[in-house]
């Protein structure tokens, strides 16, 4: 294996990272119906992520590589097994801010990686690419983060009912 065939692998696994947290997004939307502080801003992630799913297959390609059905598939399972596991929860919509938060700092540490390994094999078209997704995988754990208290308060208010 090349270090281009290891970077066309890991983005791969970015790709299927993205398309479950596409799955993830449609959930919660749907999920805060009555949370009108959240739902733009997820709604807004979600356009976001498949911006990035799209960036990233594009990557892969403009290096030679094909997205690996196996691992787009599974990560879409995976985004439906996480997304219905919370949805029964009085908490869920805070359960689901963990998640997130988790979530996307996983996805800025995934992307500082393709940014480093992108620059060592001399694909720099690639890495000003992660580095866009980095940012605003960034804002957003800043976002959930910001906004933590908030949804603490009001899912308080939601259990004690």
């Amino acid at each position: 294996m090349t270090g281009k065939d290891q970077l066309i692998a890991w983005l791969n696994d970015a790709y299927g990272m993205e398309n479950a947290l596409i799955e993830i997004l449609q959930h919660q939307i749907k999920d805060a119906k009555d949370y009108p502080q959240v739902r733009p801003r997820l709604e807004q992630h979600l356009e976001q992520t498949r911006g990035h799913a799209q960036m990233v297959k594009e990557c892969i390609e403009r290096l030679g590589g094909k997205t690996s059905t196996i691992k787009t598939g599974m990560a879409k399972l995976f985004g439906q097994m996480q997304a219905l596991s919370t949805g029964l929860a009085k908490d869920e919509m805070l359960k689901n801010a963990l998640v997130d938060y988790a979530a996307e700092n996983f996805e800025v540490a995934s992307y500082t990686a393709l940014i480093h390994a992108a620059q060592e094999l001399g694909e720099q078209q690639t890495a000003t690419v992660c580095e866009q997704i980095r940012q605003e995988d960034e804002e957003m754990a800043r976002w959930i983060q910001q906004n933590l208290p908030t949804l603490v308060q009001m899912t308080l208010q939601v259990v004690t009912r």
